[in-house]
């Protein structure tokens, strides 16, 4: 029999206000758990020296980093922090990928519950991973559950066939954005933001400007688009600049529109302005796609593209919530944009359906439903 109050701690890179998916699928995780009366507790890594510890309803402790080594945040006191705290918690919860929690984690090891949720496996730093091998297998080895986002993703993953058994798929969620915000602020925002541009379709992307993200094969398939037609790209990063570089030198300055960093309160209206939402990333980096759920709670039709072991093309179902081109190929990704656009009946069939997706799988209630089926079955395991 569990207590009456659990606790959980949730390990995690960064938390919010710092921008990205895990960190926001984290927030509604924690916040989900919170809900259903669950006492939840956030470490993670702070942006800057120092360490800040955040009272409230949902605790936050923010360790100091001393820099980041190939996305890894440096923060040795997270191996005090988590000694200290993770006694208190039934569950803890790690993030990955995160090898610095990875590390904690074997340094201490807890006797709570533990619980790896994997977001993605590690791309691009191959010759590090192979350093970092043993000790993600040593983690494996130790968790009692393993959470991925998808189907495709646990069943492609090579990190984590060997462990079938205990892998368990809840599926990342967004909150309702058609019930939640104020629906009369948003089309008066995004009819605002239409009138930028008269008689045009929309074609909105989102997302930091890194290499997997395919934004400059989108820039490409918007050549091959007609001048009935614009494209909004909204996020930053280090390829923000090269990206703006490249729409000049392509002649494409009325066509393509890179708008920088979003603030989250604009990116409603941005989805509702848009005629359809385009994912055109590249590689299994992108192992989910958030953005997606985000456009399908305000019945966007999806472009996305068929990322083999991927949960991109899972998230984003063909013919049901949007259409799927081939990754890397503008051809491809500009016939399936004017598919939608050029048809306003499956433009509207492709919504609705992305709306009926959203609610199947995406809810932060379907999402906190799921993995408190996890939670409750560990709980009552021999290992509690």
């Amino acid at each position: 029999m569990s207590p009456s109050i659990m606790r959980s701690l949730q390990l995690t890179k960064f938390y919010p206000p710092i921008n990205g998916g895990i960190e926001t699928a984290v927030r509604d995780i924690a916040d989900g758990l919170s809900s259903r009366q669950w006492q939840v507790e956030i470490l993670c890594a702070n942006n800057r020296r120092e360490t800040v510890v955040e009272t409230g309803a949902i605790p936050v402790t923010r360790v100091a980093s001393w820099g980041q080594v190939a996305s890894t945040s440096l923060t040795p006191s997270l191996i005090t922090w988590l000694r200290r705290r993770q006694a208190e918690h039934e569950i803890v919860h790690v993030h990955l990928p995160n090898p610095m929690a990875n590390l904690a984690l074997w340094l201490t090891r807890p006797n709570a519950l533990l619980i790896v949720h994997w977001h993605s496996d590690i791309v691009k730093q191959q010759r590090l991973l192979k350093l970092y091998a043993p000790l993600q297998n040593w983690l494996l080895r130790r968790a009692d559950a393993i959470i991925a986002t998808s189907p495709p993703y646990a069943e492609t993953s090579p990190w984590l066939k060997a462990f079938a058994k205990k892998v368990h798929i809840v599926p990342l969620c967004v909150r309702d954005t058609a019930a939640l915000d104020d629906a009369v602020k948003r089309r008066e925002h995004a009819a605002a933001l239409r009138a930028r541009y008269p008689g045009k379709k929309i074609v909105f992307a989102l997302g930091r400007m890194t290499y997997y993200k395919g934004f400059d094969v989108l820039i490409d398939a918007a050549a091959l688009l007609g001048d009935d037609t614009v494209v909004l790209i909204g996020g930053s990063g280090e390829l923000l600049q090269p990206l703006r570089d490249k729409v000049i030198s392509a002649g494409l300055s009325n066509k393509v529109h890179l708008l920088g960093r979003l603030e989250d309160a604009d990116l409603p209206a941005h989805y509702e302005a848009a005629d359809l939402f385009c994912l055109p990333s590249l590689l299994r980096s992108e192992a989910f796609g958030l953005v997606m759920p985000e456009a399908m709670a305000l019945s966007r039709p999806v472009i996305a593209t068929n990322i083999v072991g991927s949960g991109v093309p899972w998230v984003n179902a063909h013919g049901e919530s949007g259409l799927n081109a081939e990754p890397g190929d503008p051809v491809s990704l500009a016939q399936v944009i004017r598919q939608v656009l050029d048809d306003p009946a499956l433009a509207r069939r492709l919504g609705e359906g992305s709306r009926r997706r959203y609610e199947a799988l995406f809810t932060v209630e379907k999402m906190t439903d799921a993995l408190l089926g996890v939670y409750e079955h560990l709980l009552h395991s021999p290992r509690a």
